[in-house]
């Protein structure tokens, strides 16, 4: 399989195709021997002659409309991976072939698509009514090629019986208008014969050299005694290379693509399946039957993960019943977890009132969401990380039976408006882990020692006498109770989000509450009684161009607005 314009179909599907147009030209640029060079390219600028590996200002100066973006190999080789896991459903063995293409060996699998619902109504067929031998291959491919259409993705596919025939009917011998080629065992030397030499998979060197022997298909190979073939590659010796080796080379190629050669192919690694089975010669029917088996089944899944040294934060019971339904049951854990106990606990809660129907003839359990858990030797203070542990099976036993975002946990946001520093989020999932200190609420911010331990939201308002308009205050009423400052300590001044109201109208809060887009003057009080608040001032006496900014209160209905208010909003330790 080949995918010709994979880097900018990649792009197009994460970026939108507003980003990435189809219709202007448009290339992604990476860093070269000599500076910015084009790694790809679209069809728009394919027709305008931009060539990939051409330098970019030489390109720029032909082409000033060309549209470029940085390339990232990175993200096209992990893309690249994703898509060749997801072909599984073609051929257990598989793996990348270079940057742009995939292998996939479909043997014994292409009879599975022989179907009619694959094949329908126009399904290819000989003279005598019956299907051609190609038949599931033909529908295979057809379906590879469709769904890959539907994904936005370009492919061109060739099938042989050998990989480096394969590599190069699909690389040479498709079009938009037949992008798949079957190849049948005793077609392939003809087939090859007449492409490029290129499709030997060959490095430039050779390329060039064989070129320049005039040797420009692989068909011209053929017939050419070997011993020839290095003598040739004699007359032209290129610098630094042996001639030997490159004869070698292009002899070995050629087999491996008729076949005369094996090619060793490393397959992709499978990611493993952590799924425990346990089938019944009679079906179960009694709860304690069932629960019995689940015991055994988290007891040989928690063996599993041990031995692997990972745990799970997902796990999944199917039970399937002998009438062919089955009945699922889902579990989340905040932490990862291989404790049988634990996960025995959570699924008998959800399979408490299960219906057997007429048995269960086989129950599996599997973990998704695995992670690394190292074992380790517990600290001479274990009742810390006890209490930890404990903590994290309640938030999980509560998450299962109140349901996931019921059980919710502050976590820091990174916001310097204090109601807006901290958000809820669910607690499963998240884990007991300490803060980070990026995000962790410092011990001191400006000068001043901490923040309140406790918030009101909304602030509440108060009444404040102060001896300046802009000084601390002397006296508050709060909540009808007049209270006496006997210490201050600010300000503290904390300026709005001014950007947001860019991308938010502006909406009209009640009047007991603070204008988000006022700047606050923040002051830590402490009254006669030792009781310590945290206050402040909504609102500026004088605007950014020292004008006063207090109005009589028949001068405009919204003056009360825009006059400085006081708000209680927090109660320090």
């Amino acid at each position: 399989m080949w995918l010709p314009a994979w880097p900018i179909e990649r792009l197009r599907r994460h970026c939108g195709h507003e980003h990435v147009p189809a219709d202007r030209p448009l290339a992604l640029v990476r860093n070269g021997a000599h500076g910015l060079e084009i790694a790809a390219v679209n069809e728009a600028s394919r027709a305008l002659r931009v060539h990939i590996g051409a330098a970019l200002a030489d390109t720029r100066a032909a082409l000033p409309a060309l549209i470029t973006l940085p390339a990232d190999a990175s993200e096209d080789h992990a893309g690249l991976m994703r898509l060749v896991r997801w072909c599984g459903r073609y051929g257990p063995t598989r793996h990348l072939d270079g940057e742009d293409g995939l292998w996939i060996d479909i043997t014994g699998v292409a009879h599975l698509f022989a179907d009619a619902a694959v094949r329908g109504a126009n399904r290819p067929a000989g003279n005598d009514g019956r299907d051609p031998p190609d038949a599931g291959e033909r529908a295979l491919l057809g379906d590879l090629v469709e769904r890959f259409g539907r994904f936005g993705l370009t492919v061109r596919v060739g099938l042989a019986d050998t990989l480096g025939g394969a590599h190069a009917v699909a690389r040479f011998a498709t079009s938009s208008a037949s992008p798949f080629t079957i190849v049948s065992p005793e077609e392939t030397k003809h087939a090859l014969a007449a492409l490029p030499i290129a499709a030997l998979r060959l490095d430039a060197d050779a390329i060039r050299l064989l070129e320049r022997l005039g040797l420009v298909t692989i068909g011209h190979l053929y017939g050419l005694p070997r011993a020839a073939l290095e003598r040739r590659f004699g007359t032209l010796r290129s610098k630094g290379a042996k001639t030997s080796v490159l004869a070698a080379t292009v002899l070995r190629r050629l087999d491996q693509a008729l076949g005369y050669h094996a090619e060793p192919r490393a397959p992709l690694l499978e990611i493993p399946d952590f799924t425990s089975r346990l089938p019944f010669s009679d079906p179960l029917v009694t709860t304690a039957g069932i629960e019995a088996a689940l015991d055994w089944l988290c007891r040989d899944l928690a063996g599993t993960l041990m031995r692997a040294g990972l745990g799970g934060r997902r796990f999944r019971l199917t039970l399937y019943r002998s009438d062919g339904s089955t009945g699922e049951v889902m579990i989340g854990t905040s932490a990862p977890c291989r404790d049988d106990t634990h996960m025995r606990r959570l699924l008998g809660e959800k399979i408490a009132d299960f219906d057997a129907g007429f048995g269960i003839d086989l129950m599996t359990l599997g973990a998704s969401g695995v992670e690394r858990l190292d074992a380790h030797q517990q600290g001479l203070d274990g009742n810390a990380e006890r209490a930890g542990t404990m903590a994290g099976r309640l938030i999980d036993r509560l998450s299962g039976r109140l349901g996931r975002g019921r059980v919710l946990r502050l976590h820091p946001h990174a916001s310097h408006i204090p109601e807006l520093a901290q958000k809820r989020m669910a607690a499963l999932g998240q884990g007991l882990k300490r803060v980070p200190e990026a995000v962790a609420l410092p011990a001191v911010v400006n000068g001043f020692r901490h923040r309140p331990p406790f918030l009101f939201d909304p602030p509440e308002p108060i009444e404040v006498l102060a001896a300046v308009p802009e000084g601390a205050p002397m006296l508050i009423t709060w909540r009808r109770v007049r209270r006496r400052i006997v210490r201050a300590e600010g300000p503290e001044r904390i300026a709005p989000a001014w950007w947001e109201s860019f991308a938010q109208p502006a909406v009209r809060l009640p009047a007991a509450s603070p204008d988000p887009a006022s700047t606050r003057d923040y002051y830590q009080v402490e009254t006669a009684t030792g009781a310590r608040y945290w206050v402040f001032r909504a609102g500026l006496y004088f605007d950014e161009r020292g004008e006063d900014e207090t109005v009589e209160e028949d001068e405009t209905d919204n003056a009360p607005d825009r006059a400085p208010r006081w708000f209680m909003h927090g109660l320090l330790s």
